[in-house]
């Protein structure tokens, strides 16, 4: 009896394997499932804020200032020098720091207007400060910056910029 039953058992091998794949594929992938769930479920949980910090986080986005209400960007001569250069050079220059150029106190920026222009030639770019409160076309300052050389330009004249063609100017909207 004990041969008759080793060889139905033996028989029966293939099948209970089979099985037991089965059972572990489907137990394994439920596993895998309930995990993914759960790190998702976790991902995307909101953290729990009280009130009064998240109205200090709003408020802090409101004071930011934003294009269209408090400034205006625009882009002239783009065949020139490409725009990445050239916002790349504005955030070195600090012309990329809103906050400080809309600021009127003592330690901002206080501007109404930059126009900046581009002298290929030169490689190098131009910028014509108007603060708030200017009277005519003929109140700015002067400053530059050195594509070739990656520094600043000081002591520029009035006829630095005479001749070359605009391709950055920047609003201030609050003043008008």
């Amino acid at each position: 009896m004990k041969k008759v039953q080793f060889e139905q058992k033996l028989k029966n091998l293939p099948k209970q394997l089979t099985r037991r794949k089965f059972i572990l594929f489907i137990a394994s992938f439920l596993m895998i499932v309930l995990i993914c769930l759960l790190l998702f479920v976790f991902h995307n949980k909101q953290p729990s804020v009280t009130h009064s910090e998240m109205s200090q986080s709003s408020s802090q986005v409101n004071n930011q200032p934003s294009e269209d209400k408090d400034y205006r960007i625009q882009y002239s001569n783009s065949s020139l020098i490409k725009r990445s250069t050239l916002n790349t050079v504005l955030k070195k220059a600090g012309l990329f720091d809103f906050n400080y150029l809309l600021n009127t106190s003592d330690d901002g920026g206080n501007d109404a207007k930059i126009l900046v222009y581009y002298n290929q030639a030169n490689q190098q770019l131009v910028f014509k400060f108007y603060q708030n409160g200017y009277q005519s076309g003929d109140d700015y300052q002067i400053g530059g910056y050195d594509l070739q050389k990656q520094t600043g330009i000081h002591g520029l004249q009035p006829s630095a910029f005479n001749g070359l063609p605009l391709v950055y100017t920047w609003e201030n909207l609050q003043t008008k």
